[in-house]
């Protein structure tokens, strides 16, 4: 599969089909206004540092060209991992090491109207940003990025939380903190068809 305050929710219901391998997703909800749509399920408190998601697989790939480390989640699409800014951590994985992702609350970093714009699935991309060397265990820190065209299933005003589904029919539900976008998003009718980008940050555990 980043908002900055808040307390942390966790809205991790499944629709249709996952495309993304981590995408969190929400229900459809009746057929009403988006300012009255809110997601069924009652959105839970996570504390502080807290993780909402993980997934778990085997390094199938390192691509030393591209500085790309593929892993095979799985039940799950491939993850694919970027290391082009930490290319010592394509020398210290192995083929066949073990990797545990576990992501934090999503934030938006990009909301806007694209009236008439095509859906399309949300992109994900995954990008290593720390890398921590050890003795049987490594950990890398990353960051899950979500972008694309979507559609506005549901408002919840009083959580800020957003719903939209994609192209593939794959709902996410993601908290709105920045000022400049929760305007944005209580603009939002339901229908509408948004830009959205959002992001989650990562710790990944490699084990031997």
């Amino acid at each position: 599969m980043p908002f900055r305050s808040k307390t942390r929710i966790s809205v991790t219901h499944r629709c249709i089909c996952i495309v993304a391998a981590f995408g969190l997703s929400a229900a459809w909800v009746p057929d009403c206004g988006a300012d009255d749509a809110v997601p069924p399920a009652t959105a839970q408190a996570v504390p502080s540092g807290a993780s909402v998601d993980s997934e778990s697989g085997t390094v199938s790939l390192i691509d030393q060209r591209n500085a790309i480390i593929v892993v095979t989640v799985p039940g799950h699409e491939d993850l694919s991992f970027n290391a082009k800014d930490h290319r010592d951590a394509l020398s210290s994985i192995k083929i066949g090491d073990k990797l545990t992702a576990s992501y934090m609350e999503p934030y938006v970093t990009e909301l806007s109207v694209v009236k008439g714009a095509p859906l399309t699935r949300l992109n994900r991309a995954v990008k290593l940003t720390q890398h921590s060397p050890g003795s049987g265990q490594e950990e890398f820190q990353a960051l899950r990025v979500f972008q694309g065209v979507a559609e506005v299933t549901a408002v919840d005003h009083k959580l800020n939380l957003l719903t939209v589904e994609d192209k593939a029919g794959t709902a996410h539900s993601v908290r709105v903190s920045r000022p400049e976008l929760v305007k944005v998003m209580q603009s939002l009718a339901r229908h509408s068809h948004v830009r959205i980008a959002y992001e989650s940050e990562s710790t990944v555990v490699v084990t031997r």
